[in-house]
């Protein structure tokens, strides 16, 4: 038998025998953070400087490139991520005249920690604008998107001129109803006991982790970038977010992929010309 064949028997036998266990280890499988288990070092990226965030237990700082007289960008990265894997961005958003920081969310890359939640990741987002001063464009990718948006929403940050987002998850429902599916094909039994252990940590039930839910009223201009063949997070959710929040350009960014989006040249050049249109103007670039 193949390794998820065993865990899937494993997680029906619990699922059967003990129900509220057996629930209980499908949400830490779920909210894991370190699919392979590695841990980058905690050294310095090339070019950046630390910098403090304060008030959260879970992340106590993050990363700048530019100079502090500069508006800010801040980059969130998705589940399972870390910071660098938006380091791509950091160019084109420097050229723009912005400084731009970056940083691990709760139990990824250089933090402790092997498991999170949406909560989590949300208050480190809230935690690092208010350590920043706040932040005129923010760029999320894959579930930092929930994250970026909830904390913007959430504290009615003005501050904040447009938002990008790339290869977007909607809802933390839809997450957890296809992994359910397509990893460990769990029991409808299990999967509600799921939902209850989430809100239980959460303090919030699943179905408020949603980018339109909870940006709705937000005066923001957003781009929503995604490729339409996706193989992790599908179009639709970018298409429910340009359908369900005020101001949304829609862009396809075909055969890139869930990943390798972030790298894209033409995903690159439609951040910068979002943020040109839509971002403070700082009067001058980086050469």
């Amino acid at each position: 038998m193949t390794p998820l064949v065993l865990r899937r028997l494993a997680h029906a036998a619990a699922g059967a025998l003990a129900p509220g266990p057996g629930g209980r280890w499908a949400t830490d499988v779920f909210s894991r953070t370190r699919a392979i288990g590695t841990r980058p070092d905690n050294v310095l990226p090339l070019g950046a400087r630390g910098f403090d965030i304060l008030g959260n237990p879970d992340v106590s700082g993050g990363y700048l490139w530019g100079d502090d007289d500069r508006p800010t960008a801040l980059l969130v990265h998705g589940w399972g991520a870390d910071s660098s894997s938006m380091y791509s961005l950091i160019a084109p958003l420097r050229e723009l005249g912005y400084r731009v920081a970056a940083f691990d969310a709760p139990a990824h890359g250089v933090n402790r920690g092997t498991q999170a939640t949406m909560t989590q990741y949300t208050a480190a987002v809230r935690a690092a604008l208010d350590s920043l001063g706040g932040a005129k464009v923010i760029v999320a990718h894959s579930l930092g998107s929930i994250a970026a948006v909830g904390a913007v929403a959430l504290e009615e940050r003005p501050d904040v001129d447009c938002i990008a987002l790339v290869a977007p998850t909607c809802t933390l429902t839809a997450v957890l109803e296809r992994w359910s599916r397509s990893e460990l094909m769990l029991s409808r039994a299990v999967v509600d006991r799921i939902y209850r252990e989430l809100h239980r940590r959460n303090g919030v039930p699943v179905s408020h982790w949603d980018v339109v839910g909870l940006g709705r009223e937000l005066d923001v201009p957003v781009l929503a970038l995604h490729d339409p063949e996706d193989p992790v997070v599908p179009y639709c959710e970018a298409e429910a977010i340009a359908a369900g929040l005020r101001d949304v350009r829609l862009q396809q960014a075909p055969g890139r992929g869930h990943m390798g989006i972030l790298m894209s040249p033409e995903v690159k050049s439609a951040i910068s010309v979002f943020v040109a249109e839509h971002g403070t103007r700082t009067g001058e670039t980086i050469p």
